[in-house]
């Protein structure tokens, strides 16, 4: 199960690569949400992105990724973590 989470991790992160340079300019400081490598929205804080997160998805593997020009791979840590766990 683990590994599975990675790689979809690995695959959004991938993903948040290709989008950045074309949200860059307007969404910078904001945060996406991403789940089964596309795009599933744009919020003003990592809170709001982690609650829509849980919310669509529940237990499913998303990623949650500040535009930002200096990106950072997270790796696993970069799965949300479902409110009231952790």
């Amino acid at each position: 199960m683990t590994h599975s989470i990675e790689v979809e991790i690995e695959r959004n992160y991938a993903t948040f690569l290709s989008l950045l340079n074309e949200l860059l300019p307007k969404e910078a400081g904001r945060y996406m949400l991403l789940q089964g490598q596309k795009l599933r929205g744009v919020f003003d804080s990592a809170s709001q992105a982690e609650r829509a997160g849980f919310e669509k998805y529940g237990d499913e593997p998303y990623s949650i990724q500040e535009i930002s020009d200096e990106p950072v791979d997270l790796g696993f840590y970069s799965y949300a973590i479902p409110e009231g766990h952790g």
